[in-house]
Formats: C-alpha cells, structure tokens, sequence
C-alpha cells in the first residue's frame, strides 16, 4: 500500500500572523478553517497537494478534550508542553482501514479511523479520516495517516478554484528535516512500519523516500533540542524547493523554513 507524505504541522501562536508573514515572503498562505471538535483553527500553504498547517488554539476546553486521545496532534502538542514548532506530519492513504488492521497486527495501539471534517471559510465542509498509532516506548511520535473523502484529482480542482493552490507559485516541498537520537534506528523503523524502500546513508543524516518527499533524520546533542524548546523528538525544518528565487532561511520558534533555488 502506498503512502503519500500529505502536511507537516507547524504550531503556532497566530495563524493569522503566519499567513501575513509568509504571503509578504511570496509563500502562498491561505485561511483554512475551523476545527470545531478539537478547538483549533489554521491557514494552510500548499504546494500541490503537499501543505504545511500553521495551527493554533481557540478553545482551550475543546482542545484539553482531544489531547486526550493517545498519539493524536493534539496529544503531541499536549505531552511537548504546547511548544511551538514543527509537530508532526500526516501521510496519506486511500486504504485507511486495511492500514489500521495492519498496524494492529504488526503490535501496535491503533485508534481510529476516525470521520473528521473542517469548515471553510466559505461555508463549504471539508471531510477527512484519520488514523492514530504508537507504542509506549516510542521516542518519536509516527506519522499520522489521513484519508480524504474526495479523490486527488477532485481535491485539486478545488484547491484551485478557491485560490488556495496557486497556478503562478512554483514552489515544491523537498525534505522535512528530523532531530531524533539514534538517526539510522529510526530510519530503519519508520522504513519497516511505514513499507518504504531502504534508508540511504549521508555524511550528516540518514534519509527515507516517500513517493513525493523525502525524510531526513538527523542526531542532535540533547542541548540543542532543549535550546530549541523542544521535550521530545521530531520535525525541526523543511526544505523547499523555488526556482524563483535565491536562497533564504525563514527562522521561527522551533521551525526552520529552507528555501533552495
């Protein structure tokens, strides 16, 4: 079964001022919506069907109740002490219910499918699943995996019809970046769980290949993660790839945005 990386999720304290800021850097930002299960709301850069999730809090009850459930975001978020930063990532599938009978069978917690939906700010109600997994002893959080309710290509015709994927932005997502303490480890892991070829082997990180981006692993003294804010392992930057463009680094509290031409 093959997965797709679909979003890197980035907490922050204002979405809003997320989506001022990456807008005047002439990265496409656009209002999301509303999660009215989990008291969260976002703005959304896409690239393709490829997006980085600016999120943050609106209702500090509704949110304390989805922390609740074990390996979520909101539990991530949650056990990090609401860190800022990069958080997780979701991959996405279009067999969400074989992959929860396998994980289980491979040992694994496994929550859900569960039916999840978002309103825009249109009016109109975006619909998704989602699937939750772990285990005690694990370092770093796996990703989580999503089901959308409309296929790829109907997807696309909307994000672009709402103006949310912008035709004139030739900007594509390269790499997510990871702090994590034992780099070829869990590589290994993430390569059997996740049924992906290989890891390769660089002088500074171990890498994965997912279908459209690629999975960098790095090891990092405990230090610096603490410098960064950061309780536990995870993403820490992204590369992405504009050909308009010179090079740049976009810094934010536990969050390094890498523009390559």
């Amino acid at each position: 079964m093959t997965l797709f990386f679909d979003h890197l999720v980035h907490q922050v304290q204002s979405p809003e001022n997320m989506k001022v800021f990456l807008n005047k850097r002439h990265i496409h930002t656009v209002n999301g919506g509303q999660h009215t299960m989990w008291g969260t709301y976002n703005t959304l850069s896409y690239f393709g069907l490829s997006y980085i999730e600016q999120i943050a809090i609106y209702d500090h009850a509704l949110f304390e109740e989805a922390a609740k459930l074990p390996y979520s975001l909101h539990y991530t978020f949650k056990q990090d002490n609401e860190r800022y930063g990069f958080s997780r990532i979701a991959l996405r599938t279009t067999n969400i219910e074989e992959e929860a009978q396998r994980l289980s069978a491979l040992g694994f917690e496994v929550y859900g499918p569960d039916v999840c939906s978002r309103t825009r700010p249109d009016g109109s109600v975006v619909e998704w699943k989602l699937l939750h997994f772990g285990k005690q002893e694990q370092e770093i959080d796996f990703p989580f995996f999503i089901e959308w309710a409309d296929s790829d290509e109907k997807r696309k015709e909307q994000l672009k019809a709402s103006g949310a994927l912008k035709a004139t932005q030739n900007i594509s997502m390269e790499s997510v970046q990871f702090y994590v303490q034992d780099a070829l480890a869990t590589a290994k892991e993430w390569q059997e769980v996740l049924q992906l070829s290989e890891p390769e082997a660089h002088t500074a990180f171990v890498s994965l290949h997912l279908p459209n981006i690629r999975l960098d692993f790095y090891e990092e003294a405990a230090a610096t993660k603490m410098m960064l804010g950061r309780k536990c392992e995870g993403p820490f930057g992204v590369t992405l790839r504009d050909t308009d463009r010179t090079k740049e680094t976009l810094i934010f509290p536990g969050a390094f945005y890498w523009l390559n031409p």
